[in-house]
């Protein structure tokens, strides 16, 4: 018998590309919703536009056509929302997920929400981000880093502002090169 990955659920039969983009022009913070999947928020100087772009997986189609990713605006505010149907992973399918990364200016600040998946973010002015589970890798911040994470390892370095976060008290926390002051609850 051949053993292959998908005995296990660790694929997904059905993938589709995602993209959601706004102007960025006068935006100062970006909101994101985040749902099961990795997240990566990377801030870079020459950015013109938010844009999130990432791929969903599914096991079956039906799961994969209800699978979203929007951006909205209101003011100096960019949201942007990703949809992944709440599905549980059974011994040889895959639950749902999205992998996405979301571009924005440096200048902006952003805030994180609802991640059930590993979280990136680097090259903001500013992260507040409460984070249901997986692993947290925050650096090159700034200004202040403010993090909720209830489940998962973090990771943090090169912040020019305050570190403030909220854990667990089996979290492993690793952090490097913060300017201001670290504070635990």
């Amino acid at each position: 018998m051949t053993i292959t990955s998908s005995m296990f659920g660790d694929d997904c039969q059905e993938f589709a590309d995602r993209v959601a983009a706004v102007p960025s022009r006068g935006v100062s913070r970006v909101v994101i919703y985040g749902g099961a999947g990795f997240l990566h928020v990377e801030g870079r100087s020459d950015a013109t536009e938010i844009r999130a772009e990432g791929r969903a997986c599914a096991p079956i189609e039906h799961l994969l056509v209800a699978m979203l990713l929007k951006a909205t605006r209101a003011g100096d505010v960019v949201t942007i929302k990703a949809t992944v149907p709440r599905e549980q992973k059974t011994f040889l399918e895959a639950a749902p997920r999205l992998d996405f990364t979301v571009i924005v200016p440096a200048s902006v600040s952003v805030e994180i929400g609802d991640t059930g998946g590993d979280l990136v973010v680097s090259g903001v002015a500013r992260v507040r981000a409460a984070v249901a589970s997986g692993n947290v890798e925050i650096h090159q911040i700034a200004g202040d880093v403010d993090l909720l994470d209830k489940n998962g390892n973090v990771r943090v370095s090169d912040v020019s502002g305050n570190l403030t976060l909220r854990l667990k008290p089996t979290a492993h926390l690793t952090y490097v090169r913060v300017a201001g002051r670290v504070s635990r609850d």
